[in-house]
C-alpha cells in the first residue's frame, strides 16, 4: 500500500490551482478523504488544499472488502454536484481508478459498467464534459479482467503493474501526458509512454 499512496501523492503534485480534485477511498463503501467545499465535493488544487489530500492519503490503511461500484457512484455523484454548483474549470473529467485487489462486494462487473456508461453519458449530454478513466492493477491479485473492461468503455487506459513495482508512481502521474496525445481520435490506437507499457482497445 505504501506505493500505492506514493503514487497517489504524486499525482496530487501534479495538479494546479486551475484543477479540481477529489480522493475516494472504497472498501466494503466508499468514502471522500478530504473535503473543504462541502459534502461530496472536489476541492481546488491550491497548496492547502493539496497538502491536506496528502496528509489525508499518507494516514489510509488497507482492510474491508473490494466495492467498485461504490468508488464510482461516489466519484461521479460528487463530479455531477460540483459541476452543478459550477466549481469546475470548465475542462474534460478524468477518474484514475486503482485497486490492488479483486471486486468482493457490491454489484458485478455488468453493473458497475452500466454504471460508468449511463454517467459518462449523463455528463456529456447535460454538461459537455468529456470523461477518460484510467485504471491501474496492482500486483498479481489484483483485478486485470474488469478493469481493463472499465478503461475501454471509456476510451481510457488500462496499466497493469507487478508487485512491489515502483512504475506504478510514474505510470500514474503520466496521466496528462495521455490526454495530449489526443487518446480516443483513432479507434486502432495503441500507446507505449516509456518505460510503461499501457493497454488501449475500445472492446
Amino acid at each position: 500500500m505504501d506505493i500505492a499512496k506514493e503514487a497517489a501523492i504524486t499525482v496530487i503534485k501534479t495538479l494546479t490551482i486551475s484543477d479540481r480534485v477529489a480522493v475516494i477511498a472504497f472498501s466494503d463503501y466508499a468514502y471522500q478523504v478530504h473535503s473543504d467545499s462541502g459534502p461530496d465535493l472536489l476541492v481546488r488544487a491550491t497548496n492547502e488544499n493539496k497538502n491536506l489530500l496528502i496528509d489525508s492519503i499518507q494516514k489510509l490503511t488497507d482492510g474491508g472488502a473490494t466495492n467498485f461500484h461504490a468508488g464510482f457512484q461516489l466519484a461521479f455523484d460528487s463530479l455531477e454536484r460540483t459541476i452543478e454548483q459550477e466549481y469546475t474549470s470548465g475542462c474534460n473529467v478524468a477518474i484514475l481508478f486503482m485497486t490492488d485487489g479483486v471486486r468482493t462486494a457490491g454489484p458485478e462487473t455488468d453493473e458497475v459498467l452500466s454504471l460508468i456508461n449511463d454517467s459518462t453519458q449523463r455528463l456529456a449530454t447535460l454538461y459537455n464534459r468529456d470523461t477518460k478513466i484510467f485504471t491501474f492493477s496492482l500486483g498479481s491479485q489484483a483485478d486485470r479482467l474488469a478493469t481493463k473492461e472499465i478503461a475501454c468503455s471509456t476510451n481510457g487506459i488500462w496499466t497493469p503493474v507487478g508487485d512491489c513495482d515502483r512504475d506504478l508512481v510514474g505510470a500514474m502521474a503520466s496521466y496528462y501526458k495521455l490526454f495530449a496525445l489526443g487518446l480516443g481520435d483513432d479507434t486502432e490506437f495503441t500507446a507505449w509512454v516509456e518505460p510503461y507499457e499501457f493497454f488501449w482497445s475500445k472492446y
